[in-house]
């Protein structure tokens, strides 16, 4: 926790509206996946299937608590009032969070597993697509979003169609392979920020039992380095690809942890110059 806060000044106004930012993007994140789902579950919506159907939202939502948990522990609370109750409170409060954010990793991983339900279309005759669109059939344009399938959507696809009954969708292989890729990242993206937290945690936890060496900081370095820059490379991907709210997202994300970096690193320097500890006035 750093002690010595500074006035407020445009380094602190920049970090809450990155974290207020985030907040709006839950919001956005929810009317997308409603939308979604709107088509995919349209005679209903299994329990089992929300954590797949509203991935998105609830991983930003678990990921935007945890930080303002980052946030309590790294800047706000005072040492000496982040007595041992409300650490632990804090501390099943975090798990909590990791139990949902790896629940909504789960759900990613099923979203790229369920592509493998579209099987090629077999009657190859444009025509007999079309004929879906009575069945309540709609077209994947790119991931959980469709367009109803009419007469213009039918004559949009390619010869090489693909068809998935179960969710009463049709892509062409384009469409298709894009999504797939955009699953893809969805998940690499996921799967890196829980390597992250896992690393912050243990700075933090071996903070405070002053086991910080300088080799393990030397690899927790590199090793945030080399994951920071996937997270990089994935948001570069989707801000090609057009998809700007993947993009605002992941670049938001990677702005607010470089601001808890820099409170864990201040906090490590008290540490380095013996300052007292939590566990000193828990």
């Amino acid at each position: 926790m750093i002690e010595e806060k500074q006035s407020i000044d445009w380094f602190t106004y920049f970090k809450y509206a990155i974290y207020i930012a985030l907040l709006c993007n839950v919001v956005l994140f929810f009317i997308d996946d409603w939308q979604a789902a709107a088509h995919v579950f349209q005679d209903s919506l299994p329990l089992s299937q929300v954590i797949s159907a509203f991935a998105p939202s609830i991983d930003t939502a678990a990921w935007v608590l945890l930080l303002f948990v980052f946030e309590l522990e790294s800047y706000q609370i005072p040492d000496e009032k982040l007595t041992l109750s409300l650490s632990r409170r804090l501390a099943i409060f975090r798990a909590l969070c990791y139990v949902v954010i790896v629940y909504a990793l789960y759900g990613y991983l099923t979203t790229v597993l369920g592509f493998s339900s579209y099987q090629q279309f077999s009657y190859g005759v444009a025509n007999d697509v079309c004929d879906l669109a009575k069945d309540g059939y709609a077209v994947l344009i790119t991931l959980d979003e469709y367009k109803p399938l009419d007469a213009a959507a039918c004559a949009e696809l390619s010869r090489e169609v693909f068809i998935n009954s179960e969710a009463r969708l049709l892509s062409d292989t384009d469409a298709l392979s894009d999504t797939i890729l955009l699953a893809w990242a969805d998940l690499i993206n996921s799967a890196t920020w829980i390597l992250i937290v896992v690393m912050l945690e243990l700075d933090v936890r071996l903070g405070v039992k002053g086991l910080l060496t300088t080799t393990y900081r030397r690899l927790s370095t590199r090793a945030k380095f080399f994951l920071y820059a996937v997270l990089l490379s994935v948001a570069i991907y989707w801000g090609f690809y057009g998809a700007f709210l993947d993009f605002w997202d992941a670049a938001l994300w990677i702005a607010a942890f470089v601001f808890i970096e820099r409170n864990i690193f201040k906090w490590e320097e008290e540490l380095r110059l013996h300052t007292p500890t939590r566990s000193e006035h828990a």
